[in-house]
């Protein structure tokens, strides 16, 4: 029986010994990423502080460069500007001399004067085409708005 013994014993004992061995395996591997971990964060730490240090040395570079580009955006914006007058009167939305405000009020103005005609026009043919009996339509009145009087 004692060889029997021995046996299950050493069964218990290699059972116990692989048991072991992978609690081993995984405190080493939970080391290993807890130093890794550690120098990944102080890295991490460092690099930051490196690109804060580097984009304090840049910004005064920075600063003066968009002071330097200001006047030559500025002179950018006339010539755009310039370039869209030019093309409107190349297309003759507007007249040399001419804003496009005082072109607009013009338009305005014909098209009321438009307007006027064509109530006349409907009040005319409104007495031809009723029938007896019926009251006469009446003439539609021209639409002023406050914007367009205000701007007279």
């Amino acid at each position: 029986m004692a060889a029997r013994k021995t046996r299950a014993d050493k069964s218990s004992d290699l059972a116990r010994r692989i048991w072991l061995a992978g609690i081993g395996a995984y405190g080493r591997a939970f080391d290993d990423a807890q130093e890794t971990y550690e120098k990944v964060s102080k890295e991490t730490a460092k690099r930051f502080e490196e690109l804060v240090e580097k984009g304090e040395g840049l910004e005064d570079a920075v600063a003066e460069a968009g002071k330097n580009l200001m006047p030559q955006m500025r002179k950018q914006t006339l010539t755009i500007e310039d370039r869209l007058d030019r093309m409107r009167r190349s297309l003759g939305l507007v007249a040399p001399g001419e804003d496009v405000e005082t072109r607009l009020e013009a338009i305005e103005e014909r098209l009321e004067g438009i307007d006027e005609k064509l109530d006349r026009l409907l009040a005319q043919e409104a007495p031809k085409k009723s029938t007896r009996g019926q009251s006469k339509p009446k003439t539609p009145k021209t639409k002023t708005t406050a914007k367009r009087a205000a701007k007279r």
